[in-house]
């Protein structure tokens, strides 16, 4: 009996010191990995096999090259293989003019940058001349590079008002497109009389209202093309009523600027 305890006892030892030994030997094979890997990792983020020597970059229009790279702190001798993707897209999107971008590696040497760009199609006037794009994003001040040649908006006198003003810039910035550049020169804000057009040629003042932008503008399109064809001229267009456009007439010799409704 004291036999059979003694070898099972034994044996109980025996399994524990092999478990015991198995499991020190898998820890030190994967500290020994790890810390070869890391090693090994260091090595190859350092080599200049790896360095950055195309960096490729596309859906660039106002921003160059040297514009990006510098932003981001890289070169062509940048090891890819040390660059963190995700921190160097998040930079990217965090610059003014970057709505969109996506990084990857393409070992050994090429960085691949994609851009969506912001693109302006009005200047708005608060305080500073800024730049606004299609979804009425304010997103910087003009620049030499993107030139000025855009629609005006105004009505905020400063920044902090901007976005009392945000419902009625996205109405601006629907009336803005390859058709109406030709009419626009002003856009002006108003928090309680809403919307007014100022014309490029004669500055001729368009009351647009809050409400229905879009089909008060083509109303008056027609209205004014029909006032230049016959060289009227104008000195307010009001579209506000849902029925008439009335238009008062600049003062001549022969009139006191009088009003006209026209269906």
């Amino acid at each position: 009996m004291k036999k059979k305890e003694k070898t099972s006892r034994l044996k109980l030892t025996f399994r524990i010191l092999q478990r015991f030994t198995w499991g020190f030997l898998i820890v030190f094979s994967l500290t020994l990995a790890l810390y070869l890997g890391n090693r090994a990792y260091r090595k190859l983020s350092n080599s200049s096999y790896f360095q950055a020597k195309t960096i490729s970059i596309h859906g660039n229009h106002y921003l160059s090259k040297t514009d990006i790279t510098y932003y981001l702190g890289i070169s062509e001798k940048t090891n890819l293989l040390a660059i963190d993707l995700k921190s160097l897209c998040q930079k990217l999107t965090s610059h003014p003019w970057i709505k969109k971008a996506s990084v990857q590696r393409r070992l050994p040497n090429t960085l691949y940058i994609n851009l969506q760009e912001r693109t302006p199609i009005a200047i708005l006037k608060a305080g500073k001349l800024y730049y606004v794009d299609r979804e009425g994003v304010v997103f910087d001040t003009i620049n030499k590079e993107a030139g000025c040649d855009f629609p005006l908006i105004t009505g905020p006198n400063r920044v902090s008002e901007i976005h009392a003003y945000t419902p009625l810039i996205k109405e601006a910035i629907s009336l803005i497109n390859t058709k109406t550049n030709t009419l626009i020169s002003e856009l002006h804000l108003n928090l309680n009389r809403g919307l007014t057009l100022i014309t490029l040629n004669e500055a001729i003042p368009v009351k647009l209202g809050f409400t229905d932008i879009t089909s008060r503008m083509r109303r008056f399109k027609i209205i004014y093309h029909y006032l230049m064809r016959r060289e009227i001229k104008a000195e307010t267009i009001d579209c506000r009523y849902p029925d008439r456009i009335v238009v008062k007439y600049q003062k001549t010799p022969h009139s006191e600027g009088k009003r006209e409704k026209v269906g």
